[in-house]
């Protein structure tokens, strides 16, 4: 079974000097280890979201091509611990609101007047601390939005991609290059840590949906720290004046920040069957291990428990009887509610697959457009399309009487990729009869619909969503109506 590459620069995550280092040892591993052989996409993440640097190919030279044209962000997403110490005086979540601020007077017997320059400079000294505080608040506030902001564009990322990758067969390597993801991850219960101020409880769901299209789509992640070997020796310029904290508290801090990255990257790398790289700054050779640690892998299946319902994370493990093997698997999968139940996560699903540069491809389908018409409407004429689902007999559901539940949305935007209404669509909901079963398993299932536009050239996605499992299919199509 033909092998599948896709390469992430994360841009999101990582600082403008480490993009330049990463982009520097990918040109080196495409210019000397690239396979020839094996379909290779390049992809980079950014606070916009996931674009396609190049689609798949397996000419080493287009990707060389499109990398060399690619410039980095020097704007990252979330400041790191360093830069919010050097503006607030600490890096932690609590800031300094419960730090101890009292002033001391300046004691002696000077009467009422040096008693009153006391509590004169006491006071402003209070109100120092007091500005301190504010500003130490504000700025780890808008630190918490901008991890919320991250972590939830990191996720759809992974989400687009395997939504991308659901309709290929066989195992898929994805290898994330950056510098470390936005949230860690507790290998034990498998679940989004705090970060900052927030508990970060409203993007569990979409943690958990990230976790289960990953496995779903049999990825396995290869995370690469671009950062290489790192010294955490503290910052000439990192500090301010009167700053209580201890003197060595920056280096133990950066020190167990840069082992919980390292143990998030494990983690992650080890859920999905993957390996993570990091501790080298020979990154040419993790890109390159990355590749070659699935020349050779066996697909294995397994029935999920209907009867256990309840959501969470599902440990697996796979052993042979065979002495001086190391085996390497997922560690385990999630349960969610929209396993057991697809509709939970219909709105969601289909708002993403219409607003993501990738393609969907659990579900295969083709669409052509028919001869545009005069609509009543002044200044708008009809488009009308078809889509054909090719024959898929995983969309019957036989159980229940050979029920078919299908939802069709179209989009179309204009140049500027604004969308030009609100998504038309329907839902097919039926049981076909006999007659009518039999043709759907020869030709598919064919949809007719018609989007109202004026004369201009648009972007249209086309969307197509199964019910009954949540498995998606869409395609983008240009448009020009005269």
């Amino acid at each position: 079974m033909r092998r599948v590459t896709l390469i992430v620069l994360d841009l999101l995550n990582t600082t403008f000097t480490d993009q330049s280092y990463a982009r520097k040892e990918l040109l080196k591993y495409l210019l000397q280890s690239v396979d020839r052989r094996e379909p290779t996409g390049l992809y980079t993440l950014d606070r916009n979201g996931i674009h396609v640097v190049h689609d798949f190919t397996t000419d080493p030279g287009l990707l060389i091509a499109a990398l060399r044209k690619l410039r980095g962000d020097s704007s990252q997403m979330v400041d790191t611990p360093e830069d919010l110490e050097a503006l607030t005086g600490t890096a932690t979540p609590e800031g300094a609101a419960g730090a101890d601020h009292t002033g001391g007077g300046t004691g002696g017997t000077g009467g009422g007047n040096a008693a009153s320059q006391a509590a004169m400079a006491n006071a402003m000294q209070q109100e120092i601390a007091r500005l301190q505080t504010m500003i130490e608040d504000s700025a780890l506030n808008f630190q918490s939005f901008q991890q919320r902001v991250a972590i939830t564009c990191t996720l759809e990322a992974m989400q687009h991609l395997a939504q991308s990758l659901a309709g290929l067969p066989g195992r898929k390597s994805l290898i994330w290059a950056g510098g470390g993801f936005p949230f860690s991850v507790s290998d034990n219960t498998m679940q989004l840590a705090p970060a900052g101020r927030d508990s970060l409880t409203d993007v569990l769901p979409l943690y958990e949906r990230t976790w289960q299209l990953l496995n779903d789509a049999e990825i396995a992640l290869y995370p690469l720290d671009v950062k290489g070997l790192t010294s955490n020796q503290p910052s000439a310029s990192i500090g301010v004046p009167g700053n209580p904290r201890h003197p060595g508290a920056f280096t133990h801090g950066a020190d167990w920040r840069q082992q919980d990255t390292q143990a998030t990257l494990a983690t992650f790398a080890a859920a999905t069957g993957g390996r993570p790289y990091y501790n080298s700054n020979d990154l040419a050779k993790g890109f390159r291990e990355a590749v070659h640690d699935s020349e050779q892998y066996y697909l294995l299946g397994y029935y999920l428990d209907r009867s256990n319902t309840k959501p969470g994370w599902r440990k697996l493990a796979v052993k042979v009887k065979r002495e001086h093997v190391n085996i390497r698997a997922r560690t385990g999968f999630f349960v969610t509610s929209t396993t057991v139940n697809p509709e939970i996560s219909r709105d969601s699903d289909l708002a993403a697959a219409l607003q993501s540069p990738l393609d969907y491809t659990a579900l295969s389908l083709v669409a052509r457009w028919d001869p545009v018409q005069v609509n009543h409407e002044a200044g708008r004429k009809s488009v009308h399309y078809v889509v054909n689902l090719l024959p898929d007999a995983s969309l019957i559901d036989t159980a229940d009487n050979n029920h078919i539940a299908l939802d069709f949305v179209a989009l179309a935007r204009t140049s500027t990729g604004q969308p030009v209404d609100r998504p038309i669509g329907k839902k097919l909901d039926m049981h076909p009869t006999a007659e009518q079963l039999a043709t759907i398993k020869e030709k598919g299932i064919g949809y007719r619909g018609a989007l109202e536009l004026a004369p201009g050239e648009y972007a249209v996605r086309i969307v197509v969503r199964d019910c009954l499992s949540g498995r998606i299919g869409s395609l983008a199509a240009p448009l020009k109506v005269e």
